[in-house]
């Protein structure tokens, strides 16, 4: 039996909404007075102080209310609301609080995943995280509660892959678009592709391991889509004999291009983003469609009215992206799995890379068939990505799924390749002018280079006057005064702040955050100070050892000597 969740009155007149389910019946607040219960709930927490609380069950919002007025409220970072059922429905008041303050915020259970959490952990690094259960809902015992619980591990360890991600490719989203210069003035921009495809259907074929199931329906009806192949995917389509309409590329890394793109005989586009690893534009032997990578803080300064779409953590989002911009009216789903099958992780054909040599079974998820198939926690943050697109795609594009045994896909019907009739695609043309740079690219690079060393310089100056602070151990205001001035002063430089802190976003987030937190005291210690500074050490090395790295890289002297 499936619960209700109906409306009564309190003792003091207010609305109290009831969950009921197997003759258990709970009101999710106080049935005699909801707001002395929020007032006793907040004073057993009172010492809890600079932290990220998270509050899981909203109930009529009176712990909102006192929530406001509390020391808690003063004395901590941020507050999260999270409501696992949709039937609790916000007042007009709940909803203004909300909206006027970014120190609060809400979200019902239904919309909350592990990349939503993981991005609160992002701005909120070096804040501890409290979790505190409405003292009502803790009575319940309903799936909904756990699965709120479950989403927040799982948005710990999707925040751990993002940052080892950031980390292993931070060089690389600085130095490939650099090294992409020459490409980018050789390629066309995909504003001029811009809803061309209208009314058209597109196939997205990816590489999970279902793809060789389709393979020969690909192939029979290859002239009824336009196919667009991720890059792991293209090997096996040549190697069959078809040859899509667009291949796409997005990840810098030089495996990309060794295991998916080196040694093919493919003429056809490539729509690549800025990052995408240079070698596979430079070799690429058909025409190439530039898109500018949320990641790429440089190319523009280069190259006027390059396109971006929203961050892609896989190269099948970013597809999508790109078939909804073209203004396709249907997109049909090729092994877009997003699960391991038979524990493969790529479809025969498909060359492994190391990392995909060891992937093993992590989490289960929803199959097409209603059953449950396992995944990664890396595919399992391409499915809430994938879901979390859809969801923003014009609702007249439909999207469908033939991945049988595959991860379900919200808002991407399963279908079955018979069910698909034919249709003669039209074939569409495309304006080949390519981009023009507004300055000199060697002198830019040099530019680069210059700048990145007076960078150094600077930030290894200020490491030198903090270390004599820290030798000596005790810090005035006076001393603090002077190492803020430095901060501030760094801070501004435009390769740091425009550039460098960008992909080092979860460094520029904790000295924020540390910062904040000691806005929170009245009354700064000498060992406050000590704090802060050894924050801003850890940054300062990470930023000088970044640089150290940026300026032996071989992609920077090949494109000055060549």
């Amino acid at each position: 039996m499936s619960y209700t969740i109906n409306l009564e009155r309190s003792d003091s007149n207010k609305n109290v909404y009831v969950y009921e389910k197997n003759e258990q019946k709970v009101p999710l607040n106080s049935l005699y007075s909801p707001e002395k219960e929020a007032e006793r709930f907040l004073k057993k927490i009172t010492e809890i102080k600079n932290h990220f609380v998270i509050f899981i069950g909203f109930g009529n919002g009176a712990l909102l209310e006192k929530l406001i007025e509390s020391k808690i409220y003063e004395q901590n970072i941020h507050f999260l609301f999270i409501e696992p059922f949709s039937e609790v429905e916000l007042q007009k008041e709940h909803i203004k609080i909300f909206s006027s303050t970014k120190k609060i915020s809400f979200i019902y259970g239904k919309d909350f995943t592990s990349i939503l959490f993981a991005d609160y952990l992002s701005k909120l690094i070096g804040i501890s995280v409290t979790i505190q259960i409405h003292p009502n809902y803790i009575k319940l015992n309903d799936q909904k509660i756990k699965d709120c619980l479950k989403v927040i591990n799982e948005g710990i360890e999707t925040k751990k892959i993002l940052n080892t991600t950031e980390m292993k490719f931070a060089l690389d989203w600085i130095l490939e678009p650099l090294a992409n210069i020459d490409s980018i003035a050789n390629s066309i921009n995909i504003r001029e592709l811009e809803g061309k495809f209208n009314g058209e259907r597109a196939m997205l074929v990816a590489s999970g391991p279902s793809l060789k199931k389709h393979m020969n329906f690909i192939k029979k009806n290859k002239d009824s889509f336009h196919l667009f192949s991720l890059g792991p995917s293209l090997r096996p389509l040549l190697q069959n004999g078809i040859a899509p309409d667009f291949a796409l590329s997005i990840d810098s890394g030089k495996t990309n291009y060794e295991s998916h793109f080196k040694d093919l005989d493919y003429k056809g586009p490539l729509i690549y983003e800025t990052i995408s690893n240079s070698n596979i534009q430079t070799n690429h032997l058909g025409d190439l469609i530039v898109v500018k990578s949320t990641a790429d803080y440089l190319s523009s300064r280069l190259f006027n009215d390059l396109y971006t779409f929203n961050a892609s953590p896989s190269v099948a989002i970013f597809t999508l992206q790109v078939i909804a911009y073209l203004g396709f009216s249907e997109v049909y789903l090729v092994g877009q799995d997003l699960a391991l099958i038979d524990g493969k992780y790529y479809a025969e054909g498909v060359k492994d890379t190391e990392i995909s040599k060891d992937m093993k079974e992590e989490l289960i998820v929803e199959d097409n068939q209603g059953g449950q198939v396992g995944t990664t926690k890396s595919l399992k943050i391409f499915l809430e990505s994938f879901e979390l697109l859809i969801k923003s795609l014009p609702p007249e594009m439909k999207i469908y799924n033939l991945s049988e045994n595959g991860a379900k896909i919200n808002g991407a019907e399963f279908i079955s390749e018979r069910s698909i009739t034919e249709r003669e695609k039209n074939k569409i043309s495309i304006n080949t002018e390519t981009i023009q740079s507004n300055g000199n690219t060697k002198l830019f690079i040099k530019n680069f280079i210059k700048d990145i060393k007076s960078l150094k310089k600077e930030v290894n100056q200020i490491l030198s006057n903090l270390n004599r602070h820290i030798k000596v151990g005790v810090i005035t205001s006076n001393d603090m005064e002077k190492v803020l001035k430095d901060f501030r002063r760094i801070a501004a430089n435009d390769m740091l702040n425009k550039v460098i802190l960008s992909h080092l976003t979860f460094m520029f987030h904790r000295i924020t955050n540390t910062f904040m937190m000691m806005e929170t005291k009245r009354k700064y210690t000498s060992k406050d100070y000590l704090a802060m500074i050894e924050e801003l050490e850890t940054l300062y090395l990470l930023v000088s050892n970044y640089c150290d790295e940026l300026l032996k890289d071989e992609r920077l002297n090949d494109k000055i000597i060549n």
